[in-house]
């Protein structure tokens, strides 16, 4: 109970602080999965809406790991810059260094692993609505063996396709606010 409390905490802190001067306004993902992998890779976009630089820490929440299972890797970069912004990671998620310059830009590519532990995978999305502001846009895909199936998916993607033995959903959204996370629902392979 109390690391639930200092968790929160930390998020609370990192997103009122600087919630005026920092907007998280946009993500392109790609999720990848497999029978027994899930993969998040893609860019997330801030804008600095001061005219001073921010340097500031972000948490990155993981999907319960009792749940949906261990993380195996995770990987946090300015695009463009192979140095890393990792600060740390627990089982929960990770914190990392954020810097964008006065009324700038910057995006920054996550990509993580998960070892699934049932046939469910999670990306956690809802925690958006804590920014106070609809992404502006937001591109999902999710790719997985044309051999697998997948039962279900929270949120229904908008169209489909089938390409170099993978099927892929595709996801495409402007003035978005979600309101569920995105669960995939495996079924067994063929």
């Amino acid at each position: 109970m109390i690391k639930c409390y200092w968790l929160l905490l930390i998020i609370n802190f990192s997103i009122n602080s600087f919630g005026q001067n920092i907007s998280f306004y946009a993500e392109d993902l790609d999720f990848y999965l497999t029978d027994s992998t899930f993969e998040v890779d893609g860019l997330y976009y801030f804008r600095n809406n001061s005219t001073h630089d921010i340097k500031q820490m972000l948490f990155y929440p993981f999907p319960d790991i009792e749940k949906y299972g261990e993380i195996t890797f995770i990987k946090i970069q300015i695009e463009g810059d192979t140095t890393s912004m990792l600060a740390t990671q627990s089982a929960k998620g990770s914190l990392f260094k954020v810097k964008i310059p006065a009324n700038g830009e910057v995006a920054y590519r996550i990509n993580y692993g998960q070892k699934l532990k049932s046939c469910e995978a999670k990306y956690i999305i809802t925690t958006t609505q804590a920014w106070h502001e609809p992404f502006e846009f937001a591109n999902y895909s999710l790719s997985f063996p044309e051999t697998m199936n997948v039962d279900s998916v929270s949120i229904s993607p908008d169209s489909t396709a089938i390409e170099a033995g993978l099927k892929k959903y595709f996801w495409q959204r402007k003035d978005f606010m979600p309101d569920r996370d995105f669960i995939f629902w495996i079924g067994k392979i063929q």
